[in-house]
């Protein structure tokens, strides 16, 4: 069993929880339970987010891709948490902005949101869909930084085997 480390548990809580929640805040937009349920769930999902982004993703992320940026960009170990981070980075500001709306709506607080939009179903779909996209970058890192993928280089070399004759030359040995 591997070691659980901060990645691991992460990785987990994004499969296990996070998703999971992220698709029953869907379900509550979509049934229109938006106070309490959906406000609240979704809020929770963000604030957790910012906390595995600050605790893990950031640190990760500063010493493994960061040193070798921009010259290692062609590695997929440096390629993958880069369009993680530009996705992720994404959904997650997306997301603030969302919740930001949520919570002054309707109040005196209204200003806190400079630019307030009347529709936010696609902004909200957008950022369901950049979050799940996220999560399966996420998988993708983990098993490039961790997963210990069996070593090719005690593999035998294909054997070499001499060229089949091309069928005219059988049938003129034939006749």
């Amino acid at each position: 069993m591997p070691q659980l480390t901060a990645s691991l548990i992460t990785l987990i809580a994004y499969i296990v929880v996070l998703a999971p929640l992220m698709l029953l805040g869907f379900f509550f937009a979509r049934r229109k339970m938006f106070t309490p349920h959906h406000k609240l769930v979704m809020t929770s999902i963000v604030l957790l987010n910012w906390i595995f982004i600050g605790l893990v993703m950031a640190r990760s992320f500063g010493s493994k891709v960061a040193p070798g940026f921009p010259d290692s960009i062609a590695d997929i170990s440096t390629l993958l948490p880069t369009i993680h981070l530009i996705v992720g980075g994404t959904a997650q500001l997306l997301a603030t902005y969302l919740i930001v709306l949520m919570w002054t709506e309707n109040t005196r607080f209204e200003r806190l949101a400079i630019v307030r939009t009347r529709n936010i179903k696609p902004i909200m779909r957008t950022t369901l869909a950049l979050w799940l996209l996220t999560i399966l970058l996420g998988i993708g890192i983990y098993t490039v930084w961790k997963v210990k993928l069996p070593d090719n280089q005690n593999a035998p070399s294909p054997a070499v085997t001499e060229e089949a004759p091309d069928s005219s030359s059988i049938e003129e040995a034939g006749d």
